[in-house]
């Protein structure tokens, strides 16, 4: 589920055409932003029981593989969110590279 979603991420954002170190780099700085979008959105969703229990799976295991398991769980449209997140990220950028080249 997790390497679905970094897959979605990299080839949303066009991080697939660059060097794999470059690839890295990139997937470290961006991936953490759409993160940080798509948990705000899951939290919103989640009812307060499941959000109880998303935060002891946390302090007990942070890692992302059982994070994203337990919300694919929680939460149908995972995929879709995740896929949306990259492509608002992705559209902001291209605007605001857009108004540089101005």
């Amino acid at each position: 589920m997790f390497n679905d979603i970094n897959k979605n991420i990299v080839t949303t954002l066009g991080i697939n055409n660059l060097p794999v170190e470059q690839q890295k780099e990139a997937m470290e700085r961006l991936g953490a932003i759409v993160y940080q979008e798509v948990m705000l959105r899951v939290l919103d969703i989640l009812s307060e029981e499941d959000k109880d229990a998303f935060e002891k799976l946390i302090e007990k295991d942070s890692n992302p593989e059982s994070m994203f398991a337990f919300l694919s769980e929680k939460v149908p449209n995972l995929d879709e969110i995740v896929r949306e997140e990259a492509e608002k990220l992705r559209e902001e950028s291209a605007e605001i590279m857009s108004e540089i080249g101005k």
